[in-house]
């Protein structure tokens, strides 16, 4: 009963704060604030003219496709630090000298630039520079338009001879320069038809005739040495080192010699007079010219001088009438010229096929790898390997100038061997 009986409103005094109605009033304080701004900042619009208020457009707005240029950032500059303070001028001490100002540019140009810059004519540099700068910018946006563009093949892919797609992005070969190769020699030279396991009768005769002038060769160097070493040991050990001696002490003079020069030099320059010794022989009273002679010499000269100035004329003048043998001589020497260069080139050429010398040794040819008439089979399985392959690649590129060539180290101790007999095995 007592929850739906109705409560009595409480009577309050309507002069108090509590009784006071609350009532959104933002819109009239927005309204009056705005009202305010505009007599602040020029008047209320309300009682403005529409002159006064609006403007017209003569250039067309900008477009929406075009894109705002983005302002650059300006770079903050680093505050001075405070123990540099010290470092910096004094606002209350005087300079002892105001800088003057710098002269423009426009002021130091010379008259006739001056004049050139304002008549508006462009120089041949400038229009170049423009030309530059239009072909940079087509090839920018050329690009730009490429960027995104998928690469479509704009040929037959199932040709016989398919062309290679031109990627845009790919970097231009560079070309570089071809190595030539040290030698003109193939890298595996053919071996002679006489070397076969069933050779030609004549191939393998020349073969063999090649082999024996190698061993003849051989032989006579043998033959050398053999004599050189016998007339070596025919001669006696004494003469030899008197020789050896003699060879030794040539040019150096003995300590009597010398000493004998020494007092023939002195007496020398004590008997001829000192004021005498000069270099032109001396000049008497009875040999001076006199002014006539000196003339008559001037005279002669210029006589000899203007004659051989016309025997040279009269040969410029006579080359006239033998231009045949002037032409002859002229074939003669272009023929000779050719000549020397056909040898120039051909000893160019033949030095690609020859085996320069690299290092410390000499290249010597390989032994020629032959078969006697013995030996030769008449199946392949029978034949029997001759040389090795790792010599044979080493001297190929010894003779193609790839290495140098080489021999084999020797072997030596470097102390001698001791020998030392063992406690168990003294007596």
């Amino acid at each position: 009963m007592e929850a739906n009986v109705p409560r009595k409103k409480s009577r309050l005094a309507k002069n108090k704060k509590k009784a006071w109605r609350k009532v959104d009033i933002t819109d009239v304080e927005e309204f009056l604030e705005d009202e305010r701004l505009q007599e602040r900042t020029g008047g209320l619009v309300a009682e403005k003219l529409d002159a006064e208020l609006f403007t017209l457009e003569r250039k067309a707005p900008a477009t929406a496709t075009e894109e705002p240029v983005p302002k650059k950032k300006r770079r903050k500059e680093p505050k001075v630090l405070k123990c540099y303070s010290h470092l910096m001028p004094d606002p209350k001490i005087k300079l002892a000298r105001k800088p003057q100002p710098s002269r423009k540019v426009k002021d130091k140009q010379a008259p006739h630039i001056k004049e050139k810059v304002l008549s508006g004519v462009k120089t041949q540099k400038e229009l170049k520079a423009e030309d530059q700068r239009k072909l940079v910018q087509e090839k920018r946006l050329k690009k730009d338009r490429t960027k995104g563009s998928i690469v479509v093949a704009s040929y037959n892919l199932w040709d016989d001879e398919p062309k290679k797609p031109v990627d845009p992005f790919a970097k231009p070969l560079v070309k570089r320069p071809k190595r030539k190769a040290p030698s003109d020699l193939p890298a595996v030279q053919v071996p002679h038809p006489g070397a076969s396991y069933n050779p030609d009768y004549e191939d393998y005769q020349e073969l063999l005739s090649k082999a024996h002038e190698v061993e003849e060769k051989k032989l006579l160097e043998e033959k050398k040495l053999q004599k050189f070493e016998e007339e070596i040991k025919k001669v006696d050990p004494k003469t030899l080192e008197r020789t050896w001696l003699s060879e030794m002490s040539e040019g150096i003079k003995d300590k009597e010699e010398l000493k004998e020069e020494e007092e023939d030099g002195d007496d020398a320059i004590n008997a001829e007079d000192l004021d005498r010794i000069s270099v032109n022989p001396p000049v008497r009273r009875e040999s001076k010219k006199t002014r006539t002679q000196r003339n008559k010499e001037k005279k002669k000269k210029m006589q000899e001088k203007l004659k051989a100035q016309g025997k040279m004329d009269k040969t410029k003048a006579n080359e006239i009438f033998r231009l045949k043998s002037m032409k002859a001589e002229l074939d003669e020497r272009e023929a000779d010229l050719q000549r020397k260069a056909q040898e120039r080139r051909q000893k160019w050429q033949s030095q690609g096929l020859q085996t320069r010398k690299l290092g410390r040794l000499k290249f010597e040819e390989p032994l020629l790898e032959i078969k006697l008439s013995g030996e030769l089979e008449g199946s392949l399985r029978k034949l029997k390997p001759e040389g090795n392959l790792f010599v044979d690649r080493m001297k190929s590129f010894e003779k193609r100038n790839i290495m140098e060539p080489r021999q084999e180290a020797k072997k030596y101790r470097k102390y001698k061997r001791k020998t030392v007999i063992k406690r168990s095995h003294k007596v």
